[in-house]
């Protein structure tokens, strides 16, 4: 089974067609405990999904004939579709399949219609769901959270990708959290990209590997599209408070300045200043300045990314995937630009191929 990474190349959507048969005759593989299933189990549907939003990167299909009406009794029930197995799913066109998802069967479903054939639902998650299990409570000290992200990773097994964060904490608490949204903390209150794909973890700093995987334009390779650029969630500058136990005093830091992505010269702050000053303050259980300095920071970026946000679909590409960038174009001088996955959704059906995402930016 060859192991899922995030690919970093970039690929024009001719050097994809000619990679996919020009995009001919949808294909997929599915492998349990690393064999191919039969080529004679008839599946009606497949989707894969990743996402960035807290969720584990997922898959679902369903397949047709999979009950045996004078047996009354379900196929590959026993041997094949068992929780818990491994599962390795290929999709692209004719011969040509790229591995977009690893993980494991979460969810077996035996659905009863009245007017149709037993079907079997197969759904899975990758090991995100693992780390999502349980509360835990432990404390570490004279650790950053790249150190707290990386031990935590290795009682998975899980590789990681980890960028290293400034600061060195006397105290850092996980409180009745899970694995998975402990990180997922920490990454949020230094503005860290976090997700898993396959079997490695990715902890790094934002607006890094934008690279964009593929530049779609509308009217060829880019179906749909809608993009929302919507000031209601944006802020002019966050500002953070704690309390410094040894010095006995309030510390506090405020972030006033936002990292653009693409070329346009407008984040939500600078077109806010000019309907007057717009604060968040924050409150929280910090105890240093540089602290205090880093979460305001990561506040307003966050909320910056809200400026923009995106839904739209092309024909079926592989290599999108959530954590990545893509390029749209043929959209407008203020709209053509680079935009972060935050999700996509890649369904093969009777229809054929199609790749949907959700994308997000923060400048017009």
């Amino acid at each position: 089974m060859a192991e899922l990474k995030l690919d970093s190349g970039e690929f024009t959507t001719d050097q994809l067609g000619k990679k996919y048969r020009d995009f001919f005759s949808p294909a997929f593989e599915i492998l349990v405990n690393g064999s191919k299933i039969a080529d004679e189990i008839a599946i009606s549907i497949l989707k894969v999904e990743s996402s960035l939003e807290g969720t584990a990167d997922s898959f679902f299909f369903q397949i047709t004939n999979a009950f045996d009406l004078e047996q009354r009794e379900f196929l590959w029930l026993n041997d094949v579709f068992v929780l818990g197995k491994a599962v390795e799913i290929k999709l692209g066109y004719v011969d040509k399949l790229t591995t977009v998802f690893q993980g494991y069967i979460t969810s077996v479903t035996a659905d009863f219609s009245d007017d149709t054939t037993p079907n079997l639902l197969v759904r899975g998650m990758d090991m995100s769901y693992l780390m999502m299990k349980g509360s835990k409570s432990k404390s570490w000290t004279q650790k950053k959270y790249s150190d707290i992200a990386k031990e935590i990773a290795g009682t998975y097994g899980i590789k990681t990708q980890v960028d290293d964060t400034t600061t060195m904490y006397n105290t850092v608490s996980q409180n009745q959290i899970d694995d998975y949204h402990f990180i997922q903390y920490l990454a949020d209150l230094v503005h860290y990209d976090f997700f898993i794909v396959g079997k490695t973890m990715y902890f790094r700093k934002p607006l890094t590997e934008m690279t964009p995987v593929v530049e779609l334009q509308w009217g060829t390779s880019l179906l749909s599209l809608s993009i929302d650029m919507n000031l209601a969630d944006q802020i002019t500058e966050v500002t953070v408070r704690g309390w410094d136990n040894k010095k006995l005093e309030v510390v506090e830091a405020t972030a006033t300045t936002v990292t653009k992505l693409g070329s346009n010269s407008k984040t939500g702050k600078d077109i806010l200043k000019a309907q007057g000053t717009y604060k968040e303050h924050v409150y929280t259980n910090i105890d240093s300045q540089d602290e205090a300095k880093t979460h305001a920071e990561a506040l307003l970026n966050k909320r910056s990314m809200k400026l923009i946000n995106g839904h739209g679909e092309c024909m079926g590409i592989p290599e999108i995937r959530a954590g990545r960038y893509i390029k749209l174009s043929g959209i407008g001088s203020k709209l053509s630009q680079p935009y972060y996955i935050i999700s996509t959704l890649h369904i093969v059906d009777d229809s054929g191929y199609v790749t949907r995402f959700q994308v997000g930016g923060n400048a017009v």
